[in-house]
């Protein structure tokens, strides 16, 4: 069976699947999405994925992509500012006529060397560009359908809406009841939740599993694991954190997933906390992590939160990126899922509920977050895709005409 592509591997391929490393969640979704339609083509279909802002398709706008991670790192509000304003109408227009201009042409390149049958956008900035490049594949009048895979959990970035795409799949309620109130017909949603690795879906227990996880990752199998996290860039209030677990006294263990924040991987190796603590430096997947630990701690990323959710782990959040994070915590705390801590005090009275064996706070939020999850969410997904493949996937480029994921 084939496997998961590489990124930006040379060849043909019946689906192309668009994403870009601005953060790591767009990558993540697009991988288990391929990763799932893998195996659920049993290697029939061949998957190609691509990140235009990486060599050897796009060099003009890898700057952009670059200066994602230092931006959210150390100026969250003026990424706030600038996903607000080109989230708006006006600047939106002007951010797809640019980003057209200066990525079309080398993904419409690399478009027609895959010469695909269904093209899936995971990016609300790619999806022009990505539309440009299935009409300029156009065999015999027939374009590639475009799917777009909706990587916010509750919506707010316009750049998911343009262009119209054949189906757009959301990760939860929230972000289908947005794509309605911006005027995306219903007959072009598929709710099929966040795609995240499929081997994060629950499997049976396993004598000893767990344990021996913990054993083979350096952990203590009977003390309590809090995974600190900030997505791939590290983003957050992780330093602070980690230093407040690490003076709390409490009986507990600390993975501090760090990203690309090599800084606070430096620090945490010079200045150990005074409790067990491992500093992991970028990790392709966290998967092992999340199914060791018991408790998710750190910012309100999509993936991360997904991911962690599918894990059965208790979720605290402690903040959120301006723009498309900012409500993913309320809407879990309204689901039952997760609880937001405001400082220290708060963070700490929480843990000490946790490592009380009497207290039912945190099987209280594990199966909160467990309910709420989607484990087979690229599964679904993958479902989706197939069905235009089998379909015969296309769409006629004059005149435009939408097609549906169920025909």
């Amino acid at each position: 069976m084939r496997g998961v592509p590489s990124l930006n591997e040379p060849g043909r391929a019946d689906v192309q699947i668009w994403a870009a490393a601005t953060g790591g969640g767009h990558l993540s979704v697009a991988q288990a999405l391929a990763t799932a339609l893998a195996a659920g083509s049993e290697g029939r279909v061949s998957v190609a994925l691509d990140d235009p802002t990486q060599n050897p398709i796009g060099r003009t706008a890898r700057s952009l992509a670059r200066a994602y991670g230092p931006l959210v790192r150390t100026s969250p509000a003026l990424w706030g500012v600038l996903f607000r304003g080109f989230s708006s109408r006006g600047l939106s227009s002007g951010m797809d006529r640019f980003l057209l201009r200066q990525l079309g042409p080398a993904m419409a390149d690399r478009t027609r060397l895959r010469s695909p049958q269904v093209i899936v956008n995971c990016h609300p900035l790619l999806g022009p560009a990505a539309r440009s490049a299935a009409d300029a594949a156009t065999v015999t009048g027939v374009a590639p359908a475009l799917i777009t895979v909706m990587t916010d959990l509750v919506g707010g970035h316009q750049g998911w809406l343009s262009p119209r795409p054949d189906a757009i799949l959301t990760a939860t309620r929230e972000a289908t009841d947005w794509c309605l109130h911006h005027g995306l017909p219903a007959h072009l949603i598929r709710e099929t939740g966040l795609p995240i690795d499929p081997a994060l879906a629950p499997e049976p227990a396993l004598p000893g599993g767990r344990r021996e996880l913990r054993e083979r990752l350096g952990l203590d199998p009977e003390t309590l694991c809090v995974l600190v996290g900030g997505g791939a860039e590290g983003v957050g209030s992780l330093k602070r954190l980690t230093r407040w677990l690490g003076a709390s006294g409490l009986s507990l263990q600390v993975v501090v997933a760090c990203g690309n924040n090599r800084r606070l991987l430096e620090w945490l190796r010079r200045h150990p906390p005074t409790v067990p603590t491992l500093a992991l430096d970028f990790q392709a997947s966290l998967t092992p992590w999340l199914r060791a630990a018991d408790v998710y701690l750190g910012k309100a990323g999509p993936s991360t939160l997904a991911e962690a959710a599918a894990a059965g782990l208790a979720l605290l959040v402690t903040e959120a990126l301006p723009g498309q994070e900012e409500n993913n915590g309320a809407a879990l705390v309204a689901a039952g899922a997760a609880r937001q801590v405001g400082g220290r005090e708060d963070l700490l009275q929480t843990l000490a509920r946790f490592c009380c064996p009497g207290d039912p706070l945190l099987a209280e939020l594990q199966r909160g977050s467990l309910a709420w999850s989607r484990p087979g969410a690229a599964n679904a997904a993958a479902e989706i895709v197939l069905s235009f493949l089998a379909g015969g996937g296309g769409r006629a480029v004059s005149p435009p005409r939408a097609r549906t994921a169920d025909g």
